[in-house]
């Protein structure tokens, strides 16, 4: 194991790992904010009722044909 620190520099690993978990983390995030289809918050009340509301709505009306 010590044979590795000596090709690679351990400083720039260690940055270099932590932008990875930091890049995967925001997209994460990203995602998940990012519509319904990700949401994973339904246990929260303001969440859940939106979601009810949205799920009475009524379909978009078709586009007119030419």
């Amino acid at each position: 194991m010590w044979r590795m620190w000596r090709v690679i520099d351990p400083r720039k690993a260690i940055v270099l790992v932590g932008l990875l978990i930091a890049f995967i983390s925001t997209s994460i995030h990203l995602i998940q904010i990012s519509g319904d289809r990700y949401n994973i918050n339904s246990w929260h009340p303001d969440t859940a009722k939106a979601a009810a509301a949205k799920a009475q709505q009524p379909q978009n009306a078709a586009l007119p044909q030419k």
